[in-house]
C-alpha cells in the first residue's frame, strides 16, 4: 500500500519536539526502528537524538547539542507545546529524566515513551533512592505510553495511575510481496533477525541445532540478519559445522529485508527479555509462525499463531522448529493466524492512534 500522505500533518507535528535514539543508516535497537517508520507518517518531524552509538566523546556530543537545540527551540517556538520522549532503561532514561526536567521548565507538556524490554529488571535492582527518583520522573510525565497491557499492568503495580497511562502498540510496515524469493528446496525456512547476542536467543538457537544437525540436515534452512557479535556467531556457526544449515546475513534492511521476511516460513525469537519485538510483527505481517519465548507483550500477539518457548531452553527450541518442519499445514494455518493478529499494528491504525494522544493533550488547557 502505498500512502501519499502523512497521517501527522504539519499543522499538528510543529507543536511537538521527539527526541529519542539516532535512527538513520540502520543505527541499531528498537527505539531507531519505531522512529524510523514514524519519520515516514509524521510530516516535517522534528526530532533531536540524544543518543548515537560510538565512543564516549561520541554519545556526549549528541546529548549536550541536542539538549542546546531543544531549549532554544523551546524558547524561541510559541508553537511548541510537547516533548515526546522515548526511553529505554538504564543511562537512557537518565538522559530522558534530565530532557524532562527541562521540558516542564519552560512549560511543555511530557509524554514518556517507554520501550525498555528490560525496565523492571532496571527498577528491581535499583536502590531505594534510584527507585524514588524512577518513580518521581514517571509520575511527573503528563502521560506514560507503554507497548502493551501487560507493562501498563506492571506500572500500574508500582504506583503509576492507570489514567496517566495509554497503550501504543509498536508500528510494522505493509507487507511487500516478493514471490520470487521463495525457494523450493525442500526445506522448512526458519529466520532470525535482530542484535546478535544473549539477550535475544540466537546462540540458543545455533545450540539447539546444532545437538539436532543430523536430523535437521535435508529438513530445515536458517538465515541470521543483525549485527554485534557477528565474529562470535560466526565462530559458533562454524565450530558446529553448521555452514550448510545456518547461513549469517549480516545487517538486513530494505530491499535484502523484504526478501528474506518473504524467502521464511517462520520466524524465530527466543528471547529473554523484550517489550514487543517488531521484528516479530514484521514477520507476523508476512504470514509467518513465531517461534518465541513468553517475555513482554509476545503473548499478547503469539497465541494461535506460534508457540512459546522457556528462555534459554535449547530443546524446546528445536522440538519446536522441528514440529513445524514435520507440519506444513500447520505452517499456512498458523500464518494465516499471524496476518489476522497483527492488523492491529499496521501504520494506519497505530499513527491514527498516536494522532489521537497528540489532540487529547493539545487540547487540555494549560
Amino acid at each position: 500500500m502505498t500512502q501519499t500522505r502523512p497521517i501527522i500533518e504539519r499543522s499538528i507535528s510543529e507543536k511537538i519536539l521527539m527526541t529519542g535514539d539516532y535512527y538513520l543508516r540502520n543505527h541499531p535497537g528498537g527505539i531507531s526502528a519505531v522512529v524510523a517508520y514514524w519519520s515516514r507518517n509524521i510530516e516535517d518531524l522534528r526530532y533531536y537524538p540524544i543518543y548515537k552509538e560510538g565512543g564516549k566523546l561520541t554519545k556526549a556530543w549528541w546529548f549536550v547539542t541536542s539538549c542546546l537545540r531543544m531549549a532554544g527551540r523551546m524558547i524561541f517556538d510559541r508553537k511548541v507545546r510537547i516533548v515526546h520522549q522515548h526511553t529505554a532503561a538504564d543511562g537512557s532514561f537518565w538522559r530522558n529524566a534530565q530532557i524532562s526536567r527541562m521540558a516542564r521548565f519552560f512549560g511543555k507538556k511530557v509524554i514518556l515513551h517507554v520501550h525498555a524490554s528490560r525496565f523492571k529488571d532496571f527498577y528491581n535492582e535499583s536502590d531505594e533512592k534510584d527507585k524514588a527518583r524512577i518513580l518521581d520522573s514517571l509520575k511527573k510525565a503528563d502521560l506514560l505510553i507503554v507497548l502493551s497491557e501487560s507493562w501498563k499492568e506492571w506500572f500500574g503495580s508500582i504506583g503509576i495511575e492507570s489514567g496517566r497511562m495509554t497503550v501504543l502498540h509498536n508500528i510494522t510496515p505493509e507487507p511487500t510481496t516478493m514471490p520470487d524469493s521463495r525457494q523450493e528446496d525442500g526445506l522448512t525456512h526458519f529466520l532470525f533477525l535482530g542484535e546478535i547476542g544473549q539477550r535475544k536467543g540466537v546462540f540458543d538457537i545455533i545450540r539447539a541445532i546444532s545437538a539436532h544437525k543430523e536430523e535437521a540436515a535435508g529438513r530445515i534452512g536458517l538465515r541470521i540478519g543483525g549485527n554485534r557479535n557477528e565474529d562470535q556467531l560466526m565462530q559458533a556457526i562454524k565450530e558446529n559445522g553448521l555452514e550448510e544449515i545456518v547461513r549469517f546475513e549480516g545487517w538486513v534492511s530494505g530491499e535484502k529485508k523484504i526478501r528474506l521476511l518473504n524467502w521464511a516460513d517462520v520466524y524465530v525469537l527466543p528471547s529473554f527479555n523484550e517489550g514487543l519485538p517488531i521484528s516479530i510483527l514484521e514477520a507476523m505481517s508476512y504470514g509467518c509462525p513465531i517461534i518465541s519465548t513468553p517475555v513482554g507483550g509476545i503473548p499478547e500477539v503469539v497465541d494461535n499463531n506460534g508457540i512459546l518457548v522457556t528462555p534459554g531452553n535449547e530443546e524446546e527450541i528445536w522440538r519446536a522448529m522441528s514440529r513445524y518442519a514435520d507440519n506444513p499445514e500447520l505452517i499456512r494455518t498458523e500464518g494465516e493466524a499471524s496476518l489476522r493478529n497483527v492488523k492491529p499494528y499496521l501504520p494506519g491504525g497505530v499513527m491514527t492512534h498516536l494522532k489521537e494522544i497528540y489532540l487529547k493533550i493539545l487540547e487540555t488547557k494549560e
